[in-house]
Parts: structure tokens; C-alpha cells; sequence
């Protein structure tokens, strides 16, 4: 059977407060958290959490639709279902159960659920269903029928116990085919409960009552598809005081007795609460806690509906139904699918059925595939032998690698400082070469010498350029292939992460792998660095031909600047020639040859001073260009300290590792030769128990063969 873990739930709902009440000048004692399952005790620290509260403007449809109708509908899965009300007298369970229903409108918990059952089971077409009600009472410690036809004094009914559970011997129980029959027999055992009045209630239930639904259904195309359920509907007499009461005489001993009732209920909910710390729970302290013996603790989910009164006149009351109201939340119970016996016992076989064939099936699997088992074990014990032995070879290359890029490292800040260094001489060689150039009296060998060496120096300088070229050429090519070694790299992580080795090899692996991990991730970011190293190197470079180029122009502007002046000034000359030509009646022949003259030499001055325009806004690019190259040299060198950084990194993590393998190798080494001995100590004493066992089993048998002949000696 299905069986659940099922907390009882508990429903606190403030009836308001009633004219006598109010003429009394009572002021309400509770409140409550719109939206919060919790009531507050006023002008005090006690507050309670329940699984709803609701306020004393609630309606009764509202009521059942958040916390019965949901309960409702497990009947259905074979479940049994308990509503019972709890509280004060006069705090309002009779109105929230429904018991006294008599047709009107306002429906409690009692009639609203009979409508809800039987629509639901009109809705089910393809099930079989069998309903019929129960109705009794317990008034004075006696259990009476209320559907029986018979005097009430003949309609006491007694309660039993077997293993299947509480049984009520001789009880009525009609069946219905509707919701208005249900509510007919409601009624009519109503109608027969025995009530009176009090101070604080006129019409007061002196009993506690019990109207039960049973339920059994069977689905149409599958008889061994079938469960029953029973509802419990239960309406507790209330707990109350004789000095409220003012109750005498046959009143006064209905309340001794149902506080009697309430009291062992009280005690059974309190040890039920306890988290099962006390064992004992005293169900059979009276008939009230033996009735309620599934729907607390047993086979059944349980709503509790804690009925309190809000006046401070009943706040002692009020209390002490929330204290017992949070017990009970505390309470678990074990509700499971009611089957019928056969049935039930029908469906178990059917799953031993299925279950043995499955087992057969898998033993039947088993054997033919021991010898495919231990082929597969064998080829997974050498993978794993070969992937510790690709992982002790790729920590070996990373360890290499870690020399590699250090020497890498060397090499290029070698080769940055002979770059400087050339560049320096080169600019010494080229001021030699422009001094000598300017000087007339130079030797001309010496010049031809130190030619030819500045000539070298831009040889070697166009080298290193073309071989810087080719690097970046290289890098960009592993750039493009390194996807490949990124999905190969994830090929062995995939095959690494199967099997199962002994725990200390298992450690020993991890940290193994975690370590080549960290170090091969580790190489590829260097790698990463120097691939965009060798890019912004390329940029610099050509950046550095665009400044050179811009000092070129720099040089031929000057040049330009220093030819405008001179063809300013002949311009000059020229026209105080004209002017002297006019005063001097200088032939006009000569005078137009120097206007042409002066026209010519304006044309080149403007076209040169176009010339310097142009070449001015290069030059203007060149502060731009110098602020590019400033950047490149510093990211550069950020990108040359973060390698050696990682590269420190790498070696100092392959030193530790390295120091941590020898230290584990050692610890393996001396586990192995301990399990070695041991194992050899194991052999020993087998051997010594089986010589001890041949021993024994000698000496028995001499024993035996004595205790023969000693028989034949006393015969004779």
C-alpha cells in the first residue's frame, strides 16, 4: 500500500462577538496579519502560526473553499479524510461544521462537502461507485446510533478493535445515491442529538458527534482497480466552566463529562505533539481518543478546525484551544491507500510477478555478459594506466615548456637591449656620415669605410624587421590551429573523468590532473599573451615607418620654408629692378622679360606654400601618432610583465607539485610494502589455521576411534 507522511493541519477561525458579549462592555482580545497564517494575543508577547487563520468576517463559503475543498478531493485517491472541530463551547463549531443544517442557504463544512463529493463522482463515468452515511454521538461515555430506527435507549453502539483498526459494532449505515439524501440522513440524526441550554449557549451540544461517508469505488474496465475511503465529519461538545456555564444538575454532570472527554483528547494530543518522545499514547483513556485513534496519529489526513472566541471575557479559553491547536499541528500521521484485501493482495502478487521476471531477465543478462564485464574491466584498467601515463608525459612537457618560455624570456629582453643599442649607434654613424658630407676635406676612404658599416647596421636592422615579420606570421598560424588543440585538450579531459581507481591512487590522480590542468591552462594564456604581443609588436613597427616618414616630411618642409624665402627674395630684387627700369627709362624689353620673371617665381611660391600646407597637417598627425605608440609600448610592456608573472607562476607550482609527488610516491611506496607485508602476514596465519584445523581434526579423530574401542571393551 501507498503510504504518506502527513502533518495534521489546523484551521483557527474568530467567530464575532455576540450581543451578550457586548452588553457585557467585552473588548476583543485577538488579532490578526492580513495575509499571514498567524493570531496575536492583544497587550501581550504570545503569538501563534497555524496553516490559515481566518478573521471573524469570513463567510462560510470562503471558509470551506480555502481550507476543506482541497482535503475533499482526496477521497477520491483512496484516502481517509478527517474534519474536526475543536473549541469553547459557544465558539462557533456547530456553525463552521454544519451539523445543525436544516436546507438554509448558509451551509457549513458538512453539507457544502456532500455537494462536492457526489459532483465530483457524477463527473467520474468510468468508475463504480458505493456511498452510504453513518451518524452517531457520544453523550455521557455512551456511543448512541442516531440513523437507527430504533428507541434510543436500544441504540447503543459499542466500539471494537482488531488488527485492521476501530470498528463500531451494530452501527447504521444507509446507503445514499445523493447529496440530499446524505443531508436527509444528517438531518434526521440531528434532529435526534441531544442538546440544552447554558449561560453561555442556548442551544449547546452535549455531545460529540460523528457523521461519516464511506466511499467505495471500483473502476469499470478493471475490477482489481479499487479502494474505499471514509470522511469523518466530527462536531466536538465544547469545554466549559460551570461558573460560566452556571450549569446544575443533569447539565452540570453533561460537562463534567465532556471535559472528561476533551481532557484525555487533550493528554492524546499532547503525547502525539511530543515528537515522539514518549512512547505511550493513552488513546484508551476514553471512548472520545479511541474513535479519534486514525484521524490523530493513525491512517488518515486530518484537519483540525480550532473554533475560538474573541471576547477577553473567554481569553483563558481561548488559549488554551491555541496551545492545543499548535500541538496538534505537530502531529504526524501515516495516511495510506485503503484497498480491498483481495484486491490488494492481488496487485501485490501481479508486482512479485513482474518483479522475478525482471529478475530472471537480469540474471539471465548477467551470465551472458560476465565474460563481456571482465573483457571491458581489462580494457578500462589499461586506459586508465595510459591516461596516467599521457598525464605524467604532458606534466613532463609543461615542465619543459616552463623552461622554454623563461629562455624565451631572456631572449627577448636581450634582444630589446641590442635593439636599443643599435638604434643608438645607428644614430651615431648617421651624424658621422652628415658632418663628413658637409665637410669638404674629408678622408675619402675613412668615409667609404664608415659607409659601408652604417650600411650593415641597416642591413641587420632590416633582418630583425623581416624575422619579426615572419614570427608574427607564425603566431597568427597557431592562432588559426588552435581550436584543434583546444578539442583535443577537451578529448582527454572527457577521458580522464571515467573510472574508478583505489582512494589514495584516486587522490594521488586528482591532484595529478588538477595540477596538469592549472599548468596547461596556465601555457596557453602565456600563449594567448604572446600571440597579441607579436600583434601589437607588428602595429608599433609599421606605426614607427609611419613616424619616420613624418620626419622625413618634417626635414622637406624646412626645405620648402628655406626655398619660398629664397624665391621671396629674388621676387623682391626683381620687382626694385622693375621699378628702377621705370625711372630710368630702362628699355621695355628687359622690363617685361623681369615681369615674366616675377610671375613665374609667384607661381612656384604659392604651389610651395601650398606644399608646406599639406605636409604642416602630417605633421600634426604626428602627435597623435607618438600618443598611439606611447600606448602600444605601455600595454606591451603590461602584457610582458603578466608572462612573466604566469611563467614565475608555472615553475613555482611545478616545484611544489614536484616536492608533493616525491612525498606521495614515498607514502605509496610504503602503503604498497605495508599491504605487501600484511598480505604475506595473511598467508601465514591461514596456513598456521589450517595446520591448527588438521591438527584438531586428528586428534578428534583419535578421540573417536578411542571412544570406539572403549564401547567394544565395555560390551565384551
Amino acid at each position: 500500500m501507498k503510504m504518506v507522511e502527513d502533518t495534521i493541519r489546523v484551521a483557527v477561525r474568530i467567530r464575532p462577538l455576540i450581543k451578550s458579549e457586548i452588553d457585557k462592555g467585552c473588548e476583543e482580545c485577538l488579532d490578526t496579519i492580513p495575509g499571514q497564517p498567524q493570531i496575536i494575543i492583544k497587550n501581550s508577547d504570545k503569538a501563534f502560526t497555524f496553516n490559515y487563520v481566518f478573521p471573524p468576517d469570513i463567510s462560510q463559503e470562503n471558509f470551506y473553499n480555502t481550507a476543506i475543498k482541497d482535503m475533499v478531493t482526496r477521497i477520491f485517491d483512496g484516502y481517509n479524510v478527517t474534519i474536526l472541530a475543536y473549541g469553547q463551547t459557544g465558539s462557533g463549531k456547530t456553525h463552521s461544521m454544519g451539523t445543525d443544517y436544516n436546507g438554509i442557504e448558509d451551509m457549513g463544512t458538512i453539507p457544502r462537502s456532500m455537494y462536492d463529493i457526489f459532483k465530483i463522482i457524477a463527473s467520474k463515468e468510468e468508475w463504480n461507485f458505493r456511498m452510504s452515511v453513518s451518524f452517531m454521538e457520544l453523550y455521557q461515555e455512551q456511543l448512541y446510533d442516531l440513523l437507527s430506527d430504533k428507541q434510543r435507549t436500544h441504540s447503543i453502539v459499542d466500539i471494537r478493535e482488531d488488527s485492521k483498526g476501530i470498528k463500531i459494532i451494530g452501527i447504521t449505515e444507509k446507503e445514499v445515491q445523493s447529496a440530499e439524501e446524505s443531508l436527509e440522513c444528517l438531518i434526521e440524526g440531528s434532529q435526534k442529538r441531544v442538546t440544552g441550554s447554558t449561560a453561555m449557549n442556548a442551544q449547546s451540544s452535549r455531545s460529540h458527534a460523528i457523521f461519516t461517508l464511506y466511499i467505495q469505488q471500483q473502476k469499470k474496465d478493471d475490477p482489481n482497480v479499487a479502494t474505499t475511503a471514509k470522511f469523518h465529519l466530527v462536531d466536538l461538545a465544547g469545554s466549559e466552566r460551570s461558573k460560566k456555564t452556571q450549569a446544575t444538575g443533569e447539565r452540570f454532570k453533561e460537562g463534567v463529562h465532556i471535559n472528561k472527554g476533551l481532557l484525555a483528547l487533550g493528554n492524546v494530543i499532547s503525547q502525539l505533539g511530543d515528537n515522539g518522545n514518549n512512547s505511550y499514547v493513552g488513546y484508551r483513556d476514553s471512548k472520545l481518543t479511541r474513535l479519534l485513534q486514525d484521524s490523530l496519529g493513525g491512517n488518515s489526513m486530518t484537519l483540525m478546525i480550532a473554533c475560538v472566541s474573541p471576547a477577553d471575557y473567554n481569553m483563558d479559553e481561548t488559549l488554551s484551544t491555541l496551545r492545543y491547536a499548535d500541538r496538534a499541528r505537530k502531529i504526524k500521521n501515516k495516511p495510506v491507500v485503503n484497498q480491498d484485501p483481495r484486491v490488494a493482495e492481488i496487485n501485490r502478487l501481479n508486482e512479485l510477478v513482474q518483479k522475478l521476471k525482471l529478475a530472471l531477465l537480469n540474471q539471465k543478462s548477467e551470465q551472458s555478459c560476465s565474460s563481456d564485464y571482465e573483457e571491458l574491466h581489462e580494457k578500462n584498467e589499461l586506459l586508465q594506466q595510459k591516461i596516467r601515463d599521457l598525464t605524467e608525459k604532458l606534466n613532463a612537457n609543461l615542465i619543459k615548456m616552463v623552461f622554454m618560455h623563461e629562455k624565451t624570456e631572456f631572449a627577448e629582453q636581450l634582444h630589446d637591449k641590442i635593439k636599443a643599442e643599435m638604434a643608438l649607434v645607428l644614430e651615431d654613424c648617421k651624424e658621422l656620415l652628415d658632418s663628413y658630407r658637409k665637410n669638404s676635406e674629408h678622408d675619402d676612404e675613412y668615409y667609404a669605410k664608415l659607409k659601408a658599416i652604417y650600411q650593415k647596421i641597416l642591413d641587420i636592422q632590416t633582418n630583425e624587421k623581416k624575422t619579426s615579420e615572419e614570427l608574427f606570421n607564425h603566431a597568427m598560424s597557431l592562432e588559426s590551429k588552435s581550436p584543434i588543440i583546444k578539442d583535443t585538450e577537451n578529448d582527454v579531459d572527457n577521458v580522464t573523468s571515467d573510472g574508478e581507481l583505489s582512494n589514495c591512487l584516486e587522490d594521488f590522480d586528482k591532484k595529478h590532473e588538477e595540477h596538469t590542468s592549472l599548468q596547461t591552462e596556465r601555457n596557453n594564456q602565456v600563449q594567448s599573451i604572446n600571440r597579441e604581443l607579436a600583434i601589437k609588436e607588428h602595429l608599433i613597427t609599421e606605426l614607427l615607418k609611419n613616424s619616420s616618414h613624418v620626419i622625413e616630411y618634417s626635414k622637406g618642409l624646412q626645405d620648402m620654408e628655406q626655398e619660398i624665402k629664397t624665391l621671396q627674395a629674388e621676387k623682391d630684387e626683381l620687382l626694385i629692378a622693375l621699378r628702377n627700369a621705370q625711372t630710368n627709362n630702362i628699355s621695355s624689353k628687359l622690363a617685361e622679360s623681369r615681369r615674366k620673371k616675377v610671375q613665374e617665381l609667384e607661381k612656384k611660391i604659392a604651389a610651395l606654400s601650398q606644399q608646406c600646407l599639406e605636409q604642416s597637417k602630417t605633421l600634426k598627425a604626428k602627435e597623435k601618432l607618438q600618443h598611439q605608440i606611447k600606448n602600444l609600448t605601455n600595454e606591451i610592456q603590461s602584457l610582458k610583465q603578466a608572462r612573466v608573472k604566469l611563467v614565475r607562476q608555472m615553475r613555482s607550482d611545478a616545484d611544489r607539485f614536484a616536492e608533493w609527488k616525491r612525498v606521495r610516491e614515498k607514502e605509496l611506496h610504503k602503503l604498497k610494502e605495508q599491504d605487501r607485508k600484511r598480505a604475506n602476514q595473511m598467508i601465514k596465519l591461514e596456513m598456521q589455521h589450517n595446520k591448527q584445523q588438521n591438527v584438531l581434526k586428528r586428534k578428534m579423530e583419535e578421540a573417536y576411534a578411542a571412544n570406539k574401542r572403549l564401547k567394544k571393551i565395555e560390551q565384551i
